[in-house]
């Protein structure tokens, strides 16, 4: 008990100094949630006009109550509608997912989202037939019709004898506005973050040069997007957010605004790089999403940290109007990227009778990318000019140029300062920029650094799925293990500068001993590097790991060891995909001393499916000696989800009686590791 809250503090510890307490950002992981649909959408019950023979008066479930200006025994005297419909259209997949029903459950738990009485859906007893009588009784009350339009669009569908008028509610959003789901790169910085984050967004129908990669229009910035997020109370901490969202005390919703404002967030301030999939979606399909978006805003949930989050909600409103199963995931877990794992798989296994339901995908780089990427094609000249003035804060050094080279040196600085503002608003970056811009006034209009094009990066999607199953063998041993949440570095797509990985259990099989044992878990382990040869002055330089869990101890031998590390260093990359760093390291734990420091270094490579990393590290405990490891992996792609390794690791323990082995070791294992 004492090692699991020392793994709980590290844990909550580690999120406390970075947690943004908005209601921007629901994170990581899923459930195991089957569709209880009785009937899909192509296989509802088709009533032909000669059905008049089969029509029931549902007297028995229209009452007389009065619903606008016409009652429902009106209503009853002009629809005579078989209950067994009624029936059949109360277990159809789409009417459960619009009122968020899954496994004889009614999730959302606010109370004035259901038209049948609270009691009721807040267990199981909830009835989907009920609530869509009461939807009927409804029809002719504007006030109701107006606030359920998704509802009430897919009754008319089904009951179109109905005719129901939305044109006549004045507040609802344009249904022809083409939807987008939004994948938000993962955010180191901030370990709630980790996992990336989900958008949905609404727009205009475009035209083809509005999708251009990593340029946003006004008119795109001005668009809806609809975010999921935990309602947190501004006094809740760190340690408090990680255990009141691990387990279910937080309620959480959608939240409606304009694009810029996440785009602010996202790109400007926390420097993430976006996805937009562009859904390809037939007109009702966009009208009934559309709609059902706007019903979503006053519905709340349950919000659980690992499970029910941005992605799990956001993937959800995809299978109103598809078969796609984003929520179908073993395991009580889901991280957000698995949404868009599902959207390119369900592309790739669409054939001539499905359409793709991907249109487009367009890379949304942040702030921070488009200035690194644009300075690298700007002339040797005007670069060095423009890291004289980051450096210096002066402008003299501008006046070397002439005055197409200044003008289109002052149009970067003038980004730039801006990007510096969003990240440290203070009165010295307001007057420079307002310097520059003075500056910039008196030279000939130009878009030079316009035409300078960001290189697209393809989707993290793309690379493997987050949940990791490993089974290696060596000479001496067998061992199993499972990772909730992985971002391997080594892996296609994958950044080659950032390591994620959280909650991996690994139990080995000890083949002279003919012992089985838990051999490591790592609750958390994070590494980010940055590029020490950086060509834009100012941008960060410092490099930085975190590790925390329980392992055996090398200098003792004994097992299940709790343990933190925290590591500070440098890095550098050659080309796109080498990288090279350098690490000091510090390491408390449960031992004599309590305390190891070391130095680690790295190198590693990749090429489409292959890749490799070689390091070493040397750690020291006071009155004893230093234990080094080297370590080479090589790394060869099977399958999206699947590849094969080959590890050497040779251990330097040197010759003194206070190690376990007073010989050096050298171990070779190959491994397996599976991704679903």
């Amino acid at each position: 008990m004492q090692k699991l809250f020392l793994w709980v503090v590290c844990f909550g510890m580690s999120t406390a100094y970075a947690t943004n307490f908005q209601v921007t950002e629901v994170y990581v992981t899923g459930t195991d949630v089957t569709d209880s649909a009785v009937a899909d959408a192509k296989d509802i019950i088709d009533y032909s006009d000669n059905k008049s023979d089969k029509k029931i008066s549902v007297a028995n479930d229209l009452d007389n109550t009065q619903v606008g200006v016409q009652t429902t025994e009106d209503l009853k005297q002009k629809l005579d509608i078989d209950p067994q419909y009624l029936k059949a259209l109360s277990e159809h997949s789409q009417w459960q997912h619009l009122l968020f029903y899954k496994n004889g459950k009614a999730e959302v738990i606010s109370s004035d989202f259901y038209l049948t009485d609270l009691n009721a859906q807040s267990t199981d007893s909830f009835s989907l037939y009920d609530e869509l009588i009461a939807t009927l009784k409804n029809v002719r009350d504007d006030s109701i019709v107006c606030r359920y339009p998704a509802r009430y669009l897919w009754l008319d569908r089904h009951l179109p004898e109905l005719k129901i008028d939305l044109q006549r509610c004045p507040n609802l959003p344009d249904s022809n506005q083409e939807i987008s789901l939004i994948l938000v790169s993962n955010y180191l910085k901030n370990p709630a973050s980790s996992f990336g984050h989900v958008l949905v967004k609404t727009s205009a129908a475009m035209e083809s040069g509005d999708h251009v990669t990593g340029q946003l229009s006004g008119k795109d910035l001005l668009n809806n997007s609809y975010n999921f997020g935990a309602r947190i109370p501004p006094t809740d901490n760190g340690v408090m957010y990680a255990i009141k969202g691990l387990f279910g005390f937080y309620d959480a919703g959608f939240s409606e605004a304009e694009f810029f404002k996440h785009d602010a967030v996202y790109s400007k301030n926390e420097q993430r790089d976006m996805w937009e999939y562009v859904l390809n979606l037939e007109a009702f399909e966009t009208q009934l999403l559309n709609y059902h978006l706007y019903e979503a805003k006053s519905a709340r949930f349950d919000y659980y940290f690992i499970k029910q989050n941005c992605g799990y909600r956001s993937g959800e409103i995809l299978e109103l109007i598809s078969d796609v199963k984003t929520t179908e995931r073993l395991g009580p877990w889901y991280a957000p990227d698995y949404v868009f794992d599902q959207l390119i798989e369900y592309n790739d296994d669409a054939n001539n009778n499905t359409s793709p339901l991907v249109a487009s995908v367009r890379y949304l780089p942040s702030e921070q990318t488009q200035l690194r990427q644009k300075f690298v094609q700007l002339p040797t000249s005007i670069q060095t000019v423009i890291n004289s003035v980051i450096r210096t804060e002066n402008t003299a050094s501008l006046l070397t140029l002439n005055s197409e080279d200044r003008a289109l040196a002052i149009d970067f600085l003038i980004l730039h300062r801006t990007y510096k503002i969003s990240q440290n608003d203070t009165p010295q970056n307001q007057a420079l920029k307002k310097q520059l811009l003075s500056q910039r006034f008196t030279l000939p209009a130009s878009n030079n650094l316009a035409k300078l094009m960001i290189p697209d990066k393809p989707s993290p999607a793309l690379s493997n799925k987050t949940t990791q199953t490993k089974v290696i063998l060596s000479e001496e041993s067998a061992q199993i293990g499972v990772s909730l949440f992985v971002k391997d570095p080594l892996n296609p797509y994958n950044d080659i500068n950032k390591r994620f990985e959280a909650v991996q259990v690994s139990f080995g099989y000890d083949f002279d001993e003919d012992k089985l044992a838990l051999t490591d878990f790592v609750f958390l382990d994070m590494q980010q590097i940055e590029d020490l040869a950086q060509p834009l002055a100012g941008e960060p330089k410092l490099s930085w790991q975190l590790k925390t869990g329980t392992r055996t101890d090398l200098f003792t031998g004994d097992n299940h060891s709790p343990y933190g590390q925290a590591g500070i260093g440098a890095g550098i990359m050659f080309g796109a995909q080498v990288l090279g760093y350098g690490m000091v390291n510090a390491v408390v734990h449960d031992q004599d001393r309590h305390l190891d420091v070391g130095v680690e270094l790295g190198l590693r490579t990749k090429r489409q499916g292959q890749a490799a990393e070689l390091s070493y590290s040397t750690n020291k405990r006071e009155g004893r000696s230093p234990i080094s490891q080297t370590e080479l992996t090589l790394r060869q792609q099977l399958s999206k989800n699947n590849d094969a390794r080959i590890k050497v690791t040779h251990t330097d323990t040197h010759t003194n009686n206070n190690v376990v082995n007073d010989s050096d070791s050298l171990n070779a294992s190959v491994a397996w590791h599976y991704y679903w």
